[in-house]
């Protein structure tokens, strides 16, 4: 994890440090630090340290505008200078370079201790890590283990999160990235979790296995709309080419004891989507419409036996005989039973899609004819699209 720059250096901000070139990287995000005073010592930097030097390894071949340059190229957040004997002043060209590439640029005094500075930061990031992993943890525990109260309701209650609120379980899912998985979907975290902080409260974002959650608490039903899009909009803007996700959004719950029943509503319309079977503007329990009645059905194993009853024969049979029987039945219920309409779709003769439904008819021991029958049909497609 990371902490935002501009939150880090508030943990120093009555110890004379100033901002004086690069103000348009303020919100870099600071994994760690790290004392650069050589260009040797910039080979071991990583990519998201803030870096201090007084300049002490500064000589003739190198200078305060080559270390830096070669800093950013490391892709530091950010750079601290200790002004004395070694650096007076910042000359110009390296103020000129850190505004140009929004690298920002802190001076710090040299009576300031820089060793009680970094003690002050890696505490800070340290700190805040700790707080972000409690709370995964706890709001984990509280979904897959809604019995195990001890597991949660403490921990969550420590870091403000009290039970009696209402909660929502956002989840989404990230598909053909180019990056390894478990790091691209840090990277998002991080970046959604800092955009996050500037405008909201009483939320987490984190990681969970292919998933990312987002738990909103003590949200209105018309904050929780406003808090979820503005997450999913900053999402799609940190997307990289190729990179697509597909989200839901689970239901208020009455307190925290039902975190896992949104997270299971925010699962199931996160499938439909990813299934191609709802538009990816429906995000939200309330948009559901017939599928909000079948997500309330929390006995997964009377989904899976109405399933098997209705839908599952006739897969079966296609898999077995190679045949097309079930995208039949689905576009001639999705025509309301139109033999017509159904032909036309896949591109047959009539005769052909009527031979099918009786084929169907004879398999399933169902009359296609009647409403009800097909009704319960539609309802085992709807129940394939969560499973």
């Amino acid at each position: 994890m990371a902490m935002e720059l501009q939150r880090l250096m508030e943990k120093v901000s009555h110890m004379d440090v100033s901002l004086i070139a690069g103000k348009g990287g303020i919100h870099n995000l600071v994994t760690w630090v790290h004392m650069v005073e050589t260009a040797e010592a910039s080979d071991f930097l990583e990519g998201g340290e803030i870096a201090f030097t007084t300049g002490l390894g500064l000589g003739t071949q190198t200078n305060l505008l080559d270390l830096i340059q070669l800093m950013y190229e490391k892709k530091v957040a950010g750079v601290i200078v200790n002004t004395g004997p070694f650096i007076e002043e910042i000359p110009q060209d390296t103020i000129d370079f850190c505004n140009e590439k929004n690298f920002p640029l802190f001076v710090i005094p040299w009576k300031i201790h820089l060793a009680e500075v970094m003690r002050i930061f890696c505490f800070a990031i340290t700190k805040d890590e700790q707080r972000i992993l409690e709370t995964a943890a706890g709001f984990k525990n509280a979904i897959f283990f809604p019995k195990q109260e001890e597991l949660y309701v403490v921990p969550l209650s420590q870091q403000g999160f009290r039970v009696s609120w209402k909660y929502s379980v956002c989840m989404m899912s990230l598909t053909h990235t180019a990056t390894e998985l478990p790091i691209r979907l840090e990277q998002l975290v991080t970046s959604l979790d800092t955009y996050a902080r500037h405008k909201y409260d009483n939320f987490a974002i984190f990681s969970h296995d292919a998933e990312i959650l987002i738990v909103a608490a003590n949200y209105s039903e018309n904050e929780l709309h406003t808090f979820i899009g503005d997450l999913c909009s900053r999402a799609s803007q940190l997307l990289a080419s190729g990179e697509a996700i597909s989200m839901g959004c689970g239901k208020l719950t009455k307190s925290i004891r039902c975190l896992w029943k949104s997270y299971r509503q925010a699962k199931s319309i996160q499938k439909l989507q990813e299934n191609g079977k709802i538009d990816h503007s429906l995000i939200f329990y309330s948009d559901m419409g017939i599928y909000k009645l079948l997500m309330g059905i929390e006995d997964r194993e009377i989904i899976q036996e109405y399933y098997d009853k209705t839908i599952r024969p006739l897969l079966d049979y296609d898999e077995k005989n190679n045949s097309d029987l079930t995208v039949v039945l689905r576009a001639y219920l999705n025509h309301n039973g139109s033999v017509k309409e159904t032909a036309d779709e896949l591109y047959v003769h009539r005769n052909t899609i009527n031979y099918k439904l009786t084929r169907i008819s004879e398999i399933l021991s169902m009359d296609l004819s009647q409403l009800n029958t097909r009704l319960q049909l539609s309802v085992g497609f709807m129940l394939e699209d969560m499973l």
